[in-house]
């Protein structure tokens, strides 16, 4: 059976699998019309996925919950969303770019849990500190990563400022860490003729909507004259 994010992890991945289709096919099409006398001066067709919006019936199977530290009394998840709004409002922008979004959440999802373990040995404002230390450094490394400077050309980010806000944050949020109860897996029925077993009170409906963000390596030369390559957004 299923668990949540299995299932809906598997329908993003079957968008992606059709994209690389459409892209194979794509070369096909591009090595049929280079070898036509005629059609080599045309444009090749290729086709993108826009916006997919999926309307997903499923039912609840059961779930499993765990016991684990998080902080107190926010939690970790609203934590590190606050701490997240509080890097992007020390840049001077509303958000960043998805992947490297993606990235910054994955970073903080690690310090947030470091800060947890911190805060059990030493529950003081040199956690805070450590954290603040921590999260921007990621922070610095995924800007370099993504080239944010000249994707964002109204970014300006301070080190220093950014290690202040979120010390001053983690100070009006955090007051320790305590042991709750949290939801760990949520075990899905997909299957439509299950499905149909259920009650009506019992279906779940997601709606799920899918965008499409590409990628492509860039050839960078550097001030020494040495060339890197970058897989960066389209």
């Amino acid at each position: 059976m299923p668990t949540l994010n299995e299932y809906l992890g598997g329908l993003i991945a079957s968008v992606t699998n059709a994209r690389v289709m459409a892209d194979a096919q794509t070369v096909a099409v591009a090595e049929q019309y280079a070898r036509h006398d005629l059609l080599k001066h045309f444009a090749v067709p290729r086709m993108r996925i826009g916006d997919i919006e999926l309307t997903i019936p499923i039912a609840i199977e059961g779930l499993v919950d765990r016991v684990e530290y998080q902080l107190k009394p926010v939690g970790n998840d609203r934590f590190r969303a606050e701490a997240y709004r509080e890097i992007c409002a020390s840049i001077g922008v509303a958000e960043l770019p998805l992947l490297a979004s993606n990235d910054l959440v994955a970073a903080l999802s690690d310090e947030t849990r470091s800060l947890v373990e911190l805060m059990r040995i030493d529950p003081s404002d040199k956690s805070f500190l450590a954290f603040a230390e921590k999260a921007t450094d990621r922070f610095a490394a995924i800007a370099e990563r993504h080239d944010l400077y000249k994707v964002l050309p109204s970014m300006a980010f301070r080190p220093d400022l950014t290690r202040e806000r979120l010390y001053k944050r983690c100070q009006t949020l955090i007051d320790g860490v305590e042991q709750k109860a949290v939801l760990d897996q949520l075990q899905v029925v997909a299957e439509s003729h299950r499905l149909r077993e259920q009650r009506p009170e019992d279906i779940l409906r997601i709606r799920l909507k899918i965008g499409e963000d590409g990628m492509e390596w860039q050839t960078i030369e550097k001030s020494d004259g040495t060339l890197e390559r970058r897989l960066l957004p389209e």
